[in-house]
């Protein structure tokens, strides 16, 4: 699992007692058992954003709970196909970055 740097320094610049880092750390783990556990998301609805910065040509979001959605992308290397995680969104900005209302 690798992760985008501006979502490594937002994990490390957490409180370890947060909230947030437990449920991002849950979301996680889920991930390391089953790197489908997230929900496809539609080539059709990519923001550009993701498009223009990392070229992706999948994209899934994770529900940690009703606030918050992990963004991430399957990709392969020479070891397999690994979860790269992009970033983590509260509803609202989940529901900016992708056009809905």
């Amino acid at each position: 699992m690798r992760a985008d740097p501006s979502f490594a320094d937002f994990v490390s610049s957490l409180r370890q007692e947060s909230y947030l880092l437990k449920i991002v750390n849950c979301g996680l783990d889920l991930l390391r058992d089953n790197m489908l556990a997230g929900e496809r998301i539609e080539k059709i609805k990519f923001p550009k954003h993701y498009i223009r910065k990392y070229g992706l040509s999948n994209l899934y979001k994770l529900n940690l709970n009703s606030r918050h959605r992990l963004i991430y992308t399957l990709v392969s290397d020479d070891l397999g196909i690994s979860v790269v995680i992009l970033e983590i969104l509260d509803h609202k900005e989940y529901c900016r970055r992708f056009g809905y209302k």
